[in-house]
């Protein structure tokens, strides 16, 4: 400890300025290595964590794509109301399954004012499990309510304080969506039928990233509730069985889908249409592999930019033992001719790079946990979509704060090693000559 202040204040009274820069450099590439690596962790648990936190979610339907992409249904579905229940108790590790459809609207009408929709379905209560979508007010769908179809909705928090304000005005009220003309008799020609829903509940979705991945409904409704009156209920519903949700729990997507496709074959047919995919009511989207990728090209730029940052400021750490091993060959000599070994003088090197690579580290450290919340709020913005997620759990990650501390001890220690390297190599008797 004595040898190491005593190079301390020898290398601080013949560049003080020097020594503080070299600090200050490797305090502050630490701090960005730790920023980008906490923009890492953080990203990855939103866009991964967040999408696997309850298992796997697939979407299946009696059906093949078509030329664009999208599901073709067979009509009439080959499937029928029981094909929840066949999933249920066939399927290992299934925590919920719903009957799923795609409403035919994007736009609904309430208080005399018209909105456009992202995503309107109708479903079973079990969609709500799917999701893992919390009721904040109201009453939760029923199998009775599904049994009627009934004309009841369940919506968004953020679609209730769009249209009403909170959650808790938005129930008892009316929506309704656009009606279909129809010949209602000869004289009086055609016009628009128009169906009312009241608002029953308002729920909850966690994750904004999952609502997208998935098409998770800003709306919701009985799938039953548009079947049109006077038709066969039973044929109708078995007819709108056709697609399905569900979400697996300690199984792949492709383990899972495996199950589904022989689970529907069993009991229908070997002759089956069955189609499963990760992604939307709507069929398979790009929108998480797009997600992915965006995480993965933002957080390399931030690391690599980190890294460079370290690199350039470890310079400033080997102009020091330059200077170092330059002015103590002598010394070094004499240490050697008296029984020190190569090994030993290059771990004091090594020791003293590192004392000086662990406070730059130190004073990063602190300057990282200062600025993260300043600093990842004004990225945010930079990866777009994930921009809310980004500025809502900005903080700085212990695993970040691990790794920026070894990769600057390692670093800084290296440099430290290499202008040392040439004075231990020299011949002692030689060097003491020369001295």
């Amino acid at each position: 400890m004595r040898k190491f202040l005593t190079m301390l204040l020898r290398s601080w009274a013949a560049s003080p300025i020097k020594i503080i820069l070299t600090m200050l450099t490797v305090a502050f590439g630490t701090a960005i290595l730790m920023l980008s690596f906490s923009i890492s962790d953080v990203l990855e648990t939103e866009v991964s964590e967040a999408l696997k936190s309850q298992g796997v979610t697939l979407y299946g339907a009696n059906g093949t794509w078509d030329a664009e992409g999208k599901i073709e249904q067979e009509r009439p579905s080959q499937w029928d109301g029981d094909a929840p229940g066949y999933l249920r108790s066939d399927m290992d590790g299934i925590a919920a399954v719903s009957i799923v459809s795609k409403l035919p609207f994007s736009q609904v009408t309430t208080e005399g004012v018209s909105y456009t929709l992202r995503d309107a379905v109708g479903a079973e209560p079990d969609y709500f499990t799917v999701f893992g979508l919390e009721l904040l007010s109201g009453d939760p769908m029923s199998a009775a309510d599904l049994s009627i179809g009934a004309k009841k909705m369940w919506i968004s928090e953020e679609t209730a304080q769009m249209l009403y304000g909170s959650a808790e005005q938005a129930i008892g009220k009316a929506i309704t969506p656009p009606g279909f003309v129809t010949n209602k008799n000869l004289r009086e020609g055609t016009q628009p039928v128009l169906t009312s829903y009241t608002v029953t509940g308002v729920y909850r979705i966690e994750s904004e990233i999952a609502r997208k991945a998935y098409g998770i409904g800003d709306i919701i409704v009985p799938y039953t509730a548009v079947i049109p009156s006077g038709m066969n209920s039973s044929m109708a519903k078995s007819m709108m069985a056709g697609m399905l949700v569900l979400r697996v729990e300690g199984s792949s997507v492709e383990e899972a889908q495996s199950m589904i496709r022989q689970i529907m074959e069993n009991q229908y047919g070997d002759d089956t249409a069955v189609t499963v995919w990760e992604g939307s009511v709507s069929g398979t989207s790009s929108y998480m592999e797009e997600l992915r990728n965006t995480v993965s090209l933002f957080t390399q730029s931030v690391q690599i930019l980190g890294l460079v940052l370290l690199v350039v400021s470890s310079m400033g750490i080997f102009s020091i033992m330059v200077v170092e091993s330059l002015s103590r060959r002598r010394e070094i000599a004499l240490e050697r001719a008296l029984g020190a070994s190569r090994r030993s003088v290059l771990i004091e090197f090594f020791s003293w790079s590192l004392m000086l690579s662990a406070i730059g580290a130190l004073l990063g450290t602190i300057l990282a946990y200062f600025t993260a919340p300043a600093v990842l709020g004004t990225l945010a913005p930079l990866v777009g979509e994930l921009s809310s997620e980004l500025a809502a759990t900005a903080s700085l990650q212990m695993s970040a704060v691990v790794s920026a501390v070894l990769l600057v001890l390692v670093i800084g220690g290296g440099f430290g090693i290499i202008p040392a390297l040439p004075v231990v190599r020299e011949h002692i008797a030689e060097t003491l000559r020369e001295a």
